[in-house]
C-alpha cells in the first residue's frame, strides 16, 4: 500500500468520525447521517458561532467519503436512485450556494456597521454604559449603607437589593477588570472631525442659491422631502385592535445652496440648541416644561435676528404653516391652564400637566382634523406662510404637504428639522 493510500485511510477514519459513522459505513448510511448533520448545523438553522465552521466539516467529510472510498460499481444503478441522486446534488449546491450567500450578507453587514459613522457612535455608547456601571455599582454598595447609618438602619431591609446587584456587579467589573475599558479603538480622527466642521465649496454649479442673492450654490444642497397621502386602508382586528396603513406619494426637493448659506444654517442650529440649553440651566423658572419653551422662543428670536443681518433667509421657512401656528397657541394656552405664576412671576405646573400633554400628544392631531376638516380651507392650513420657491409651491397646490399629521410624530418632527 503506498503513502497515498495510507494518508486517504487517515483521512477518511477522521470522516467517518465527524460524520458520527463508523469506518465502512454504506453509502445510505453516509447519506443519512450527513443529512440529519446538515439539518441540524445548517447556519439557516443554527445560529451558535461555530455552526457555519460545523456544516462546513461535514459536508467535506461527506463529498471525501462518496468521492474516493466508493467505487463506481457500488452505487446504485437504477433509474430511481440516479434520479434521487440528481436531485440530492442539485439540492445540496442550491444550499451551498444559499449558504455562502448569506456569509456575503453578513460580512457586507460588518463591514457596513465597521465604518466611522456607525462604529464610532456605538463604541462611544458602549464606553459610557460601562462607565456608568461602575458608578452605578458604587452608588449600590455606598447608598443602602449611608441610609442606614444616617437616616434609620430599618432602611436597610428595603434597600437589601440593591446591596446584593451593586455587589455582584461590582464583582464582575473586578473580573473583567483587564478588558473592561479595552473596547477598541475609535476609527475616526482629529482630521475627520475638523472635516465635518469645516465646510468646504464643492465643485462650481450652474445654479443660484435659494437663501442669498446673486450668489452661486457652491454648498451643500438642502433636501427636503414632501409627501401626499394618496391612499388609506384600514384593518380591524376587533375592539381596540385597528390598524391603519398609509400609502404615500413621495417628493423630494433639492435646493441649491452657497457655502456662505450653509455656514450661517449651521450657525442657527447651534445658537437654538445652546439657547434651550441655557434656558433650561439658568432660565428663572420652577418648570422644566416652561424653561424648555423659553430656550425654544429665545433661540428662534436669536436665529431669526442673526440671518437677518447676515442677509440669509431661512431654511426652515417652509414648515411654519397655520395649522403648525394653531397647534403651537394650543399647547401654550393648555400648559399655562395648568400652571401657576408665583412672586416674581415664576410659572410651576400643577400635577394636571401629564394629563394635558399626554392630551395633546395624542389626541390633538385628531381633534384638529374633524374640527378644520370640513372647512374647504382645511389643505391651505398645510400650507407654509412664507412663500416659497416654483417647485415647492407647486407641489403644495399638488396636495403634498410637509410631514404626517400623526399623534406625536407631528411634534417631533418639525422641532427636529427646526433645530437641525
Amino acid at each position: 500500500m503506498d503513502n497515498l493510500q495510507k494518508s486517504a485511510l487517515l483521512d477518511a477514519k477522521d470522516y467517518y468520525k465527524i460524520l458520527g459513522l463508523s469506518p465502512g459505513a454504506t453509502e445510505k448510511q453516509i447519506k443519512s447521517a450527513y443529512r440529519k448533520l446538515a439539518l441540524k448545523y445548517h447556519p439557516d438553522r443554527n445560529d451558535s458561532p461555530d455552526a457555519e465552521k460545523k456544516f462546513q466539516e461535514i459536508t467535506t467529510a461527506y463529498e471525501y467519503l462518496l468521492e474516493y472510498l466508493e467505487k463506481p460499481g457500488e452505487r446504485g444503478t437504477t433509474v430511481e436512485e440516479r434520479m434521487a441522486s440528481e436531485v440530492f446534488q442539485r439540492e445540496r449546491e442550491r444550499m451551498r450556494q444559499y449558504a455562502h450567500a448569506r456569509r456575503e450578507q453578513k460580512r457586507k453587514e460588518e463591514e457596513y456597521f465597521n465604518r466611522p459613522e456607525w462604529h464610532d457612535p456605538i463604541l462611544l455608547l458602549k464606553y459610557i454604559v460601562r462607565g456608568f456601571a461602575i458608578v452605578f455599582a458604587l452608588a449600590a454598595l455606598a447608598l443602602p449603607v449611608l441610609l442606614a447609618i444616617y437616616e434609620d438602619p430599618v432602611s436597610l431591609a428595603g434597600t437589601l437589593f440593591f446591596l446584593i446587584v451593586g455587589l455582584f456587579l461590582s464583582v464582575y467589573i473586578f473580573q473583567q477588570r483587564k478588558s473592561w475599558f479595552r473596547l477598541g479603538k475609535f476609527k475616526t480622527t482629529w482630521k475627520d472631525l475638523r472635516g465635518m466642521i469645516k465646510i468646504s465649496p464643492n465643485e462650481a454649479s450652474s445654479d443660484y442659491c435659494c437663501y442669498t442673492s446673486n450668489t452661486m450654490a457652491n454648498g451643500k444642497a438642502y433636501r427636503i422631502e414632501l409627501l401626499k397621502t394618496v391612499d388609506i386602508k384600514v384593518r380591524s382586528g376587533g375592539v381596540l385592535n385597528h390598524r391603519a396603513m398609509y400609502k404615500n406619494k413621495v417628493k423630494n426637493v433639492v435646493v441649491p445652496r452657497s457655502v456662505r448659506a450653509q455656514r450661517f444654517h449651521r450657525l442657527s442650529s447651534v445658537v437654538k440648541i445652546f439657547s434651550i440649553m441655557g434656558c433650561l440651566l439658568f432660565f428663572p423658572v420652577e418648570s422644566l416644561l416652561w424653561r424648555f419653551m423659553a430656550g425654544m422662543f429665545a433661540g428662534g428670536a436669536v436665529s431669526v435676528t442673526l440671518l437677518r443681518v447676515a442677509k440669509v433667509r431661512s431654511k426652515v421657512s417652509y414648515l411654519f404653516t397655520p395649522g403648525l401656528l394653531i397647534k403651537t397657541v394650543i399647547w401654550i394656552l393648555a400648559i399655562y391652564s395648568v400652571s401657576e405664576v408665583g412672586p416674581g412671576l415664576n410659572i410651576e405646573t400643577t400635577g394636571y400637566i401629564k394629563i394635558v400633554v399626554a392630551g395633546l400628544f395624542f389626541l390633538l392631531d385628531m381633534i384638529f382634523d374633524l374640527v378644520f376638516g370640513f372647512f374647504p380651507f382645511y389643505r391651505r392650513l398645510f400650507h407654509p406662510l412664507i412663500t416659497q420657491g416654483t417647485i415647492l409651491s407647486s407641489l403644495y397646490k399638488k396636495g403634498y404637504q410637509n410631514y404626517m399629521e400623526l399623534p406625536i410624530y407631528s411634534v417631533l418632527y418639525p422641532m427636529y428639522r427646526w433645530l437641525f
